[in-house]
């Protein structure tokens, strides 16, 4: 690896990892919120995703709901997000001489979100549409069907794209705990998938693996398990 790093901390808290290749052709810049649909009140299911749209419609400073997305197209750029159970990305790239600017227009995002009503209503509908769109897709319906049979009391339970239902539904009482405890562990599922697919998916939890990033023993795992050697699974 080429590249040069450096690691600061701004006076509001905030970590900057600053990484400096000389080959790249454009630059490029991400946000990661430590939340995400996991953190959802169970009355709002889908908040963080909702809000994810959301953060592109418009600043205080840059109103136009476009402003964005057209600054970086005029300029060679991109943009997206995702939402993941416990984070929320954002994230950009465009021509250099072009960085300043855009990156101004992307911090805006968490300064000061416009949240206009009618952007409210239509970005409601878009998430129920992806929603609609999931529905067709068995890698999201056998997600979803994992997520239904874990324990209720566990966020990892919680539906994370949302749709105009979860949006706005009562409230009820927060769930905590693990994800899956015995009643919800040797269980077959069968699922119908929606094109001509045939599959054998097994999984258990594990204890979080963030503090051996660099080990990586679950990569290692399932490097053995998926090998095709001699009294390996795969063969069995």
């Amino acid at each position: 690896d080429e590249r040069d790093y450096r690691h600061v901390e701004l006076a509001n808290g905030l970590c900057v990892l600053l990484v400096s290749d000389s080959e790249a052709e454009k630059s490029a810049a991400a946000m990661d919120v430590r939340v995400g649909h996991q953190s959802d009140p169970d009355h709002l299911l889908g908040l963080a995703h909702f809000l994810e749209h959301m953060l592109f419609m418009g600043t205080k400073k840059y109103p136009d709901e476009n402003s964005y997305s057209q600054y970086l197209s005029a300029h060679g750029g991109s943009s997206n997000a995702y939402t993941s159970g416990t984070d929320t990305n954002y994230y950009f790239d465009v021509r250099p001489p072009y960085f300043e600017e855009a990156l101004d227009r992307f911090a805006q995002f968490f300064i000061a979100p416009l949240f206009t009503p009618g952007a409210t209503e239509r970005e409601m509908n878009a998430v129920n549409s992806e929603n609609n769109k999931n529905l067709q897709s068995d890698p999201w319906r056998l997600d979803q069907v994992v997520k239904h049979t874990s324990s209720r009391r566990h966020p990892f339970h919680k539906f994370g794209t949302g749709n105009l239902v979860t949006l706005g539904t009562a409230p009820t009482e927060e769930y905590e705990g693990v994800p899956f405890e015995a009643p919800q562990l040797q269980r077959r599922l069968n699922v119908v998938p929606v094109k001509d697919h045939r599959s054998i998916e097994v999984s258990w939890p594990l204890p979080s693996l963030r503090s051996l990033y660099l080990e990586k023993p679950a990569s290692l795992i399932s490097h053995l398990l998926g090998h095709e050697g001699p009294g390996i699974p795969y063969i069995v």
